[in-house]
């Protein structure tokens, strides 16, 4: 018989040794005393607003006892003690309390100005010289009196009188409110005087104007002169070495005077259009808290459900999409508590997709210059971004230079622009109707909003005929809209000359870029060069058209061609390695990716994923030179309706009241009245016809063909290195000349029929 087993002993649990992750435990277990009182923590912001909420409340109250038939001994000691310390300042002081705490309570609308201490000072210093101003104005009353500037005018004044004197008094309060002017508004001390020169050049209008109406002609045009296009004379400026074609198209005075276009005529002041005018206003979506408190705790619960517990820190509500900065916390394992890893909560991207029911969620693991990790989950209603409320905020129009655009929104609903003379040349690539051509448009809207021909040209190519066909007309363009590929190459070859020539006049007078000889143009009176832009739409069909010589000659425009103030903006919607090579990525810097179809393809264009989970309609990744990683920005919408009133605003003040036929037998036009060509006149030399052409290299083929004995397309390219157009251009010149004969066979070999003074060559 089994004896049975004892049952087993209950002992009590052992404590956990010292120094084992069970005694730390217990030990983080045990509540800390709490102090009996402890005052609230209050961030900044929330002090920021307390402070203005109670310099608003004084400044009410306090005109309120100001305009009160009956006061009270409290309110009545109030307004004496400031007519005391005020003088007649007091009068104003409620007013500025009223504002100044209004603008605190506020400073977080955009419209207003951003609030900063350099604002405060600067208005501090206003008021204390407006004090001084007003008992200067009194006749300087003692101390104490309720005139003038109270105790505190009244000890400034005596101040600067005692230190300075009368007359250096005098110009210490000038100083004084320049300082001021200059802080209160945030503005450089020479953009204070920016009215200095419309005032001279308005100035200047009214005299030539009645000059031209005393004398009955335009000043520098003789009687009986006819107004028609002829060139512009540049006898003024250095001539270079080596001169383009029609170069003397590009001259330009600036934006500060007037322009001649086309020659000697009545000088045109260009008047830029309004942004009111011209663009529509965008809607003010609605906001609801509540859904984004939401998607904020199902976060938290879903990534705690996969072991990666985190806590929402921060929500920034773009347009397009919502950024919920999430902090890693901690978990306990074996060695202890350890904070979760970055790389876990990146890859349960597809998991928090689907509890959001999201289409795709894009992590951003860490924020630049941020403790947490950002994830981007699309908005439920898209928000359109204007692009008159980002040209009318103040950043915009407080950085603005002459090639400045907006580009959109970022994921907090900041405005994000860009100055093209700093990046100094674009690349944008996308997928079909991802964004690419509307950003395209609105960089165009931009640039001609607040720039005049004389300040920047353009040259646009595009492929496809509908995107920038209904620019023709304008008087930026230097020629037509190019819509032929083959004439491109010539259009960059025309554009490589031209940086030649001005790199000629740069070194005669020894400036260093555009700026600087424009400025020194200006000192002297010359003509200053306007910048150039040039926008191809399609790069993907130049590169399969001739992708050797459209690599070398944008590359050798992107590497040299920023000095001279000319520019590429590329577009293209195949981002491949065979059209977006390696060369040309490594001279374009800044870069736009709208959503693309792969990894591969958002690598192509910014060496790192994440174009693929962009939604589209705008939606991009914007690649600064000057930043570590891309920016996602929702880009800004330009209607076809914006596009039309603007053009129709530049054709008008050009005289060009319809679209223009474009075609490469088109030839110069004479002028209206005004000076301004009705059409662009073709400025390359493949636009031009072949009689007018005079291609500097037929001389060289000829004496090839004569040398060689026959003549083919193929050998010219091959032996002269050029593109395939301008080979067969110049065989048909030789073969109408007679030089050569109709091909023979089907081989496209040609017999030389004129040797001239050259000898045939011998059979061998």
């Amino acid at each position: 018989m089994a004896k049975p087993k004892p049952a087993p002993s209950k002992k009590p649990p052992s404590k956990p040794a010292k120094g084992k992750p069970g005694a730390r435990a217990a030990q983080k277990k045990t509540p800390a005393p709490s102090p009996p009182f402890a005052l609230p923590q209050i961030s900044p912001e929330r002090r920021l607003d307390i402070l203005g909420g109670a310099l608003a409340l004084a400044g009410l109250l306090t005109l309120v006892a100001l305009f009160s038939t009956t006061r009270s001994s409290l309110t009545g000691g109030w307004l004496d003690l400031l007519a005391l310390i005020f003088g007649w300042g007091s009068y104003v002081l409620p007013i500025a309390l009223i504002v100044f705490g209004g603008w605190l309570v506020l400073r977080k609308v955009e419209r207003l100005p951003s609030f900063s201490a350099g604002r405060a000072i600067g208005l501090i210093l206003f008021y204390l010289w407006s004090l001084v101003i007003l008992q200067w104005a009194a006749g300087n009353p003692p101390p104490g009196s309720v005139t003038g500037g109270g105790y505190v005018g009244s000890l400034l004044y005596r101040l600067l009188d005692m230190a300075l004197g009368r007359a250096g008094a005098l110009v210490a309060l000038l100083a004084w409110l320049i300082i001021a002017l200059s802080l209160s508004l945030d503005m450089p001390v020479q953009g204070l005087f920016g009215w200095l020169a419309p005032l001279g050049r308005a100035i200047s209008g009214l005299i030539n104007r009645f000059r031209r109406t005393e004398g009955g002609a335009a000043p520098g045009t003789a009687p009986g002169m006819d107004n028609g296009f002829t060139p512009l004379d540049r006898s003024s400026l250095p001539t270079p070495p080596v001169s383009p074609p029609f170069s003397a198209n590009m001259g330009g005075t600036g934006g500060e005077t007037p322009r001649q276009l086309g020659g000697p005529g009545t000088p045109i002041a260009w008047q830029l259009p309004t942004v009111q005018g011209i663009l529509d206003l965008g809607s003010a979506p609605s906001v609801n808290e509540e859904f984004f408190v939401n998607r904020a705790h199902l976060i938290e619960e879903t990534l705690a459900s996969f072991g990666a517990p985190v806590q929402v820190v921060q929500m920034n509500r773009g347009p397009a999409v919502t950024q919920f900065g999430v902090e890693p916390l901690f978990i306990e394992t074996r060695a202890g508590r350890t904070r979760v890893r970055v790389s876990k909560i990146v890859s349960l991207a597809d998991d928090l997709s689907l509890a959001l029911a999201a289409p795709r969620i894009r992590i951003q693991a860490p924020v630049p210059g941020r403790s947490y990790v950002g994830i981007e989950v699309p908005n439920d209603e898209m928000q359109l971004v204007t692009l008159r409320e980002i040209l009318e905020g103040e950043g915009y129009q407080r950085n603005r230079k002459t090639l400045s655009v907006a580009l959109g929104r970022d994921v907090s609903g900041h405005p994000t622009a860009a100055d093209i003379s700093a990046l100094p040349h674009l690349l944008i690539a996308g997928t079909t109707g991802s964004g690419k051509s509307v950003c395209v448009n609105s960089i165009l809207t931009a640039l001609l909003l607040y720039n005049t021909p004389d300040e920047m040209r353009l040259i646009l190519v595009d492929p496809k005929r509908v995107e920038l066909t209904n620019y023709n007309g304008i008087p930026h363009l230097l020629s037509p809209v190019v819509v032929e590929m083959e004439r491109v190459i010539g259009a960059l070859q025309w554009m490589t000359r031209e940086m030649d020539k001005r790199y000629h006049e740069f070194a005669q007078i020894g400036a260093r870029n555009i700026q600087d000889y424009n400025t020194r143009m200006k000192s002297q009176g010359g003509k200053k060069l306007p910048y150039l832009v040039i926008v191809i739409d399609e790069l993907a069909d130049l590169m399969m058209l001739a992708p050797d010589e459209t690599e070398r000659t944008i590359t050798r425009l992107a590497q040299l061609a920023r000095a001279t103030g000319i520019h590429l903006i590329l577009a293209t919607q195949r981002p491949s390695v065979d059209v977006v090579t390696g060369i040309i990525k490594a001279n374009f810097p800044a870069r736009i990716a709208f959503a693309v179809a792969s990894n591969t393809d958002s690598r192509v264009i910014l060496d790192q994923p994440g174009a693929e989970r962009l939604l589209g309609r705008g939606d991009m990744l914007y690649q600064a030179p000057d930043s570590p990683s891309p920016v996602r920005l929702q880009g800004v919408f330009v209607s076809d309706t914006e596009i039309h009133r603007l053009v129709d605003f530049w054709r008008d003040q050009a005289g060009s009241t319809s679209a223009y036929a474009v075609g490469a037998g088109s030839a110069p036009v004479d002028a209206a009245p005004s000076g301004v060509p009705l059409k662009q006149v073709p400025m390359f030399e493949d636009m031009m016809p072949l009689e007018a052409q005079g291609d500097p290299l037929l001389g060289d083929a000829i004496d090839l063909v004569r040398r060689e004995g026959r003549a083919s397309v193929s050998m010219l390219q091959r032996r002269m290195r050029i593109g395939y157009t301008r080979a067969a251009r110049l065989v048909d010149t030789m073969e109408a000349r007679g030089i050569v004969g109709p091909p023979q066979d089907m081989t496209g070999v040609r017999p030389v029929l004129d040797y001239g003074p050259t000898a045939p060559p011998k059979e061998t």
